[in-house]
């Protein structure tokens, strides 16, 4: 390896460890509360030093959230089979949901990065924002997607209107982890969490649902 690409390859981990330090800090003490200086002291670099990776916070913000957030998606989409129901890939979604909670707590961090970045989603959706806000856009969509193959198919009701039911959905699922966030470190005690995002899925999966759908589909077993 030349001197260059040990250069570049050095770099490259120095940013992933930026980023993997300012994920910690903002699960610890939450997204307000975290300055480039907390994050440049936490790595042991001179403020100076840090903004040579990042310009600023706010690109620091979108590099994770785009990172976080096409982790989820494709994780999402890798699960949904093409010939599933709209029932059935809703439920995969939830089930990812609770699978990466169940892993780790990084969906508390992204859905704050999301309220900082675009404190307006998903009220308003833009469809033209910059490149580290593609990723509110692009699950918003996979969500409405997945909830009009569900009308189309008869798995779910067919009174339902996907633009608006996917507003729903993000807000349900933004107020717990907001509600998680704000407990201190000791007191958040995964399991019980999961029990409670679990049923809150479970109530509004049953409300989506068509009458003669399969009544196994709306229950969701966690390990």
């Amino acid at each position: 390896m030349g001197i260059s690409e040990r250069k570049e390859r050095e770099k490259e981990e120095r940013r992933a460890f930026i980023l993997d330090t300012a994920r910690r800090l903002i699960l610890e003490r939450g997204i307000d509360s975290v300055s480039m200086q907390d994050i440049a002291t936490a790595c042991e670099l001179s403020k100076g030093a840090l903004y040579l990776y990042f310009d600023n916070k706010q690109s620091l913000l979108e590099e994770f959230f785009h990172e976080a957030g096409s982790y989820f998606i494709d994780y999402v989409q890798q699960k949904i089979r093409p010939e599933d129901s709209g029932l059935q890939a809703i439920r995969t979604l939830w089930l990812s949901y609770l699978e990466i909670f169940g892993e780790s707590s990084e969906i508390i961090v992204l859905f704050g990065v999301k309220n900082a970045l675009n404190p307006g989603f998903p009220y308003i959706v833009e469809e033209n924002s910059g490149a580290g806000l593609q990723e509110p856009l692009l699950l918003f969509r996979m969500i409405q997607d997945i909830l009009s193959r569900g009308v189309a198919d008869g798995s779910l009701d067919p009174s339902i209107d996907p633009v608006r039911v996917t507003r729903t959905i993000i807000m349900i699922t933004g107020g717990i982890v907001e509600n998680v966030a704000r407990l201190p470190l000791a007191m958040r005690n995964n399991r019980i969490i999961l029990e409670e995002m679990k049923e809150t899925f479970e109530i509004v999966l049953r409300g989506l649902a068509s009458p003669g759908c399969d009544r196994s589909l709306l229950v969701l077993p966690i390990e």
